[in-house]
């Protein structure tokens, strides 16, 4: 399941980058001399049909990847529900917000950056921003909790491996949650920045959970008894000291 869907992830991210390279080069060489120049060429074609398709599939892999996400979370907190029930809720919102986004953007002369689409774009951004924001922060402060139950029980290898900094930066996606919260500013400072951070957040949207993927791959990735071992294992280790110390106490009156 995890090869094929980081195979459909780069899938989504090769028809992404085409469509952008295909207007590029319509707007800067075939087209540079249509009248008003790449600009005027650029506002009047945003609503074009491989525009729009580019759109869909940056939406379809940051659902799938917020998803992903969602899943991991249920996953390293011990499979508890309640704990993913607020970041579900803003993960179906976000999903509306995109597909509506796609739907505007396909619209005659509508702009992705502005108008009715632009909201729908900026609803969308802010819902996946909060969602990630939120789902990050439960996932890091899980694995720290972790990493400072497991200081006696593992070695400083397994720590590494499984709360060490490079799990809590992947298994949170805390670098795409930076830069999203970076992209919501600029989209909605409306700043000439915004399509380049944009591009870059896209493309994140994609390598994030390529990553998380590799260390389930890699046999590195937390599983939803990962949690309970160490747990397990904390409080009998906690026991036998206790019955050690009772023991001499004991003997030793």
């Amino acid at each position: 399941f995890y090869i094929c869907l980081g195979g459909f992830f780069v899938l989504l991210l090769t028809i992404s980058a085409a469509t952008n390279i295909a207007f590029g080069e319509l707007m800067w060489i075939e087209e540079r001399d249509v009248p008003g120049g790449p600009p005027a060429f650029f506002a009047d074609n945003l609503a074009a049909w491989y525009n729009v398709f580019g759109t869909a599939t940056d939406c379809l892999a940051n659902i799938l990847t917020d998803g992903l996400l969602l899943y991991r979370c249920y996953i390293i907190w011990g499979s508890k529900l309640p704990v993913i029930v607020i970041p579900a809720i803003i993960y179906l919102g976000s999903a509306a917000m995109a597909i509506m986004t796609v739907i505007e953007s396909a619209m005659p002369l509508s702009d992705l950056w502005q108008g009715l689409a632009g909201r729908f774009g900026i609803s969308w951004v802010a819902l996946t921003v909060s969602f990630n924001i939120i789902v990050t922060a439960l996932i890091a402060s899980r694995l720290l909790f972790f990493h400072r139950r497991a200081r006696f029980i593992l070695s400083d290898e397994q720590r590494s491996t499984y709360t060490g900094t490079v799990a809590i930066l992947v298994e949170s996606a805390l670098p795409f949650t930076v830069l999203g919260i970076a992209y919501l500013v600029t989209y909605i400072r409306d700043t000439p920045s915004e399509i380049a951070v944009g591009i870059i957040w896209g493309n994140f949207v994609v390598l994030t959970p390529q990553l998380i993927i590799l260390r389930i791959a890699s046999g590195f990735a937390w599983s939803k008894d990962t949690g309970s071992s160490i747990t397990e294992t904390t409080l009998h280790l906690h026991d036998n000291l206790s019955s050690g110390s009772s023991n001499l106490v004991m003997k030793n009156p």
